[in-house]
C-alpha cells in the first residue's frame, strides 16, 4: 500500500514540477506570442475553471502513467521500457490536445500544435522513467 501511494506521489510530483516549470518558463509566453500574432485573443480560461481542470488533467495523467507505464516497467525491471511507453502515452495525450486545437480553432498557429505535441515527448516519459528508476533502485 505504501509503495502504491509513493508511486502516485512520485509521478504526480515529478510530472507537475517539470510541466509547471516548462509552462512558466517557455510554453505560456510562447503560446501568448503565437496567439497574439495570429490575432487570437482571450481564449484561455483564467477563472476557477483553469486550476480545477489542470488538477484533473494531472490526476488523470498520473493514473495513466502509473497503471499503463510504471507498473509494467517495474514488473519487467526496465527504465527503458518506462521511457518509451511513457513517450507513447505522452505523445498521444498531448497530440490529441494540440491537433484538436489546430483543426477546430480558426487561425490556430501550427507552431502551437507542434509545441504542444513536443510536450508529449518530455513530461510523461520523464516522470515514468524517473519513478521506475526510483522504485527499482529502492527495492534493491
Amino acid at each position: 500500500m505504501k509503495q502504491n501511494i509513493l508511486k502516485y506521489l512520485s509521478v504526480f510530483s515529478f510530472y507537475f514540477a517539470f510541466d509547471f516549470t516548462y509552462q512558466i518558463l517557455f510554453s505560456i509566453p510562447f503560446s501568448q506570442r503565437m496567439l497574439e500574432a495570429a490575432g487570437i485573443k482571450d481564449i484561455f480560461a483564467t477563472e476557477v475553471q483553469n486550476p480545477i481542470l489542470i488538477l484533473i488533467w494531472f490526476l488523470i495523467m498520473t493514473f495513466a502513467i502509473v497503471k499503463l507505464v510504471v507498473e509494467p516497467a517495474v514488473e519487467h525491471k526496465s527504465v527503458k521500457a518506462a521511457y518509451w511507453k511513457g513517450m507513447i502515452l505522452g505523445v498521444v495525450s498531448y497530440a490529441t490536445l494540440g491537433f484538436a486545437n489546430g483543426w477546430s480553432l480558426a487561425g490556430y498557429p501550427l507552431a502551437l500544435v507542434m509545441e504542444v505535441t513536443l510536450e508529449g515527448f518530455l513530461f510523461a516519459p520523464a516522470a515514468a522513467a524517473f519513478t521506475t528508476w526510483w522504485i527499482l533502485r529502492s527495492s534493491k
